[in-house]
């Protein structure tokens, strides 16, 4: 810092050198000279005239997994939505609440009032332990709860209609039932011609699946079985993929998964997670997951968070997943300092 001092230096040069100094990397120093190196008034942004070996060293000294980190960050924000995206749906729920009758008499209160708003082309993960109602909720906003509950829920701001609602919506549960001898792309397309929108071409319907087997990673078995105990298929984590694939070929604006990794290998899990994450920026439909304690690679897929306590079930975060950790922090539960990862705990 002296010797920066007394030539004089940039503030991009310093900033040089201290990275440098920080990683334990040695570089070639170049003439401590304020023409040396440029500095550019736009944040993030240094630009060289003279030292671009000196400047590569130095950007070789951050860490890989802070590389990594702004890599995947960069890589999460690159897809691009497509021109057959679907009409998009907001959803709105005020106070859902669910109270069970037990056998025996009396009641057992299992979700209380909860409130929240998500816009379109978002990926929610619903979390929290066992018993805390995140399925309740899961299938109270699906419109899939038979019991009686209290509660409102608006699509794009109106009262939910319970007849033109199912035109928008598609549930995904944790059964893949599909016959043995269907082929992948012949799946997709039982779903989609169920849901064809009037005047649609054949062209839009094929590139709409193809879009479709490319998020979820399925174009390598397009011409595939699905198989079966007695019929050899695709493998499992595909086959998990073909019924999330299902869903979204019906047309669907709003999608609910209930657990759809639970079984799958952390592979299958993550591939299944970032075709969820694409379907839904692609082509701009609101997902929602129920997942039990995801990777950390898997967790920063997700947009946003909503998180529910167990005895009674009620909902203590719904927000960005990043800002997930800060917040609990702030609430007096900072996250251990052994932990890399936030959803364990």
């Amino acid at each position: 810092l002296a010797q920066v001092r007394s030539q004089h230096c940039s503030i991009a040069t310093c900033l040089r050198v201290v990275l440098a100094a920080m990683s334990n990397i040695a570089v070639e120093q170049a003439p401590f000279t304020s023409s040396s190196m440029q500095f550019d008034a736009t944040p993030r942004s240094l630009s060289s005239s003279g030292s671009s070996g000196s400047s590569d060293s130095a950007d070789s000294g951050s860490s890989s997994d802070s590389r990594a980190e702004l890599r995947q960050q960069q890589n999460l924000g690159e897809v691009e939505r497509s021109k057959a995206a679907l009409q998009p749906a907001s959803l709105t729920f005020k106070d859902l609440s669910f109270t069970a009758s037990l056998p025996k008499g009396g009641k057992q209160t299992i979700l209380e009032p909860c409130s929240g708003h998500l816009e379109a082309g978002q990926l929610v993960a619903i979390m929290g332990p066992s018993g805390c109602g995140k399925t309740t909720l899961l299938d109270m906003l699906a419109m899939k709860k038979t019991a009686k509950y209290s509660g409102e829920v608006f699509v794009n701001g109106r009262p939910r209609d319970s007849r033109l609602f199912p035109r928008i919506a598609a549930y995904v549960s944790q059964e893949d039932e599909m016959p043995a001898h269907w082929k992948v792309r012949e799946a997709l397309e039982f779903d989609a011609a169920l849901k064809q929108q009037p005047g649609e071409s054949r062209k839009a319907t094929v590139d709409f699946i193809d879009n479709l087997l490319d998020s979820f990673g399925l174009t390598g078995v397009a011409n595939t079985y699905i198989g079966g105990a007695s019929v050899r298929g695709i493998s499992g984590g595909q086959r998990r993929r073909v019924t999330l694939a299902r869903g979204v070929a019906a047309h669907a604006s709003l999608l609910f998964c209930d657990e759809p990794t639970s079984g799958l290998a952390a592979t299958d899990a993550e591939i299944c997670v970032k075709g969820l994450r694409d379907i839904a920026k692609r082509l701009n439909v609101l997902v929602f997951v129920v997942i039990h304690q995801p990777r950390k690679e898997v967790a920063r897929l997700f947009d946003t968070l909503m998180l529910l306590t167990s005895n009674p079930g009620r909902m203590v975060y719904s927000g960005p997943m990043e800002q997930a950790a800060n917040h609990m922090k702030l609430c007096g539960y900072p996250m251990p300092s052994h932990a890399s990862n936030p959803t364990d705990f």
